[in-house]
């Protein structure tokens, strides 16, 4: 009894020190930038021992995905109820999702927090499939809610919208945080996004949407001035 009751509260403590790694972590990303996220950093954010810090995350690229990790693990639980409320409201379901994404998008402190990110994957494969898995699990639960909204959705279609709506939510963060400058304009703005989901996941093969589609294939790239 005693050896159980000593292991469990090892086990907790484990936890816990996990955590306040985690936090500092992101404290780093959202204060600093990602070329100050070093494990030596961290350990100074959270008054650890470096030991302490690579004894549970040898390198940087495992504390990277066990932040995201995190993110997705404190927004199971409710997202799980939500999407089994969506199940009898598959309309007003989808656009809880996808209202409650960008809403928490909106933070400054989460929107630097994924843009330091991104930045650390354009240069470490590593980090860029620990990203991939992250938003992976966006994508799934956007295609169950499509597939709901309309059964008749193919599954070339579910995949794309499920990519569209996940992409233009989290390219909108960019614009749309509250630190920016064109904040005021973020109602409006998640409200074109979630239209345009809506209204391809009921058309998915319009002949509006075939003719832009060979118009962009017949594109040359222009300069962005």
């Amino acid at each position: 009894m005693v050896e159980r009751r000593i292991t469990k509260t090892r086990y907790t403590s484990g936890r816990a020190t996990i955590s306040n790694i985690i936090r500092a972590a992101e404290r780093v990303l959202a204060e600093q930038d990602h070329a100050a996220l070093s494990l030596r950093r961290v350990a100074q954010e959270c008054g650890l021992p470096i030991g302490n810090v690579s004894y549970y995350f040898p390198a940087k690229q495992q504390l990277i995905k066990a932040m995201l990790d995190s993110i997705v693990a404190d927004l199971a639980a409710p997202m799980d109820e939500l999407e089994r409320w969506a199940a009898d409201y598959p309309n007003d379901g989808l656009v809880k999702y996808l209202s409650g994404w960008m809403k928490f998008n909106e933070e400054s402190r989460v929107a630097r927090i994924y843009v330091e990110i991104w930045s650390m994957a354009n240069n470490d494969s590593e980090v860029r499939a620990h990203l991939d898995q992250y938003y992976a699990h966006g994508e799934a639960r956007v295609r169950r809610m499509l597939a709901r909204l309309n059964p008749e959705l193919s599954d070339e279609a579910m995949d794309t919208l499920s990519i569209f709506a996940i992409s233009i939510m989290e390219g909108l963060m960019l614009f749309g945080n509250n630190g920016h400058r064109h904040a005021r304009h973020m109602p409006i703005l998640a409200a074109y996004a979630m239209d345009a989901v809506l209204h391809h996941a009921r058309s998915p093969d319009s002949a509006s949407l075939r003719s832009l589609v060979d118009q962009y294939q017949q594109a040359t790239a222009v300069p962005i001035v």
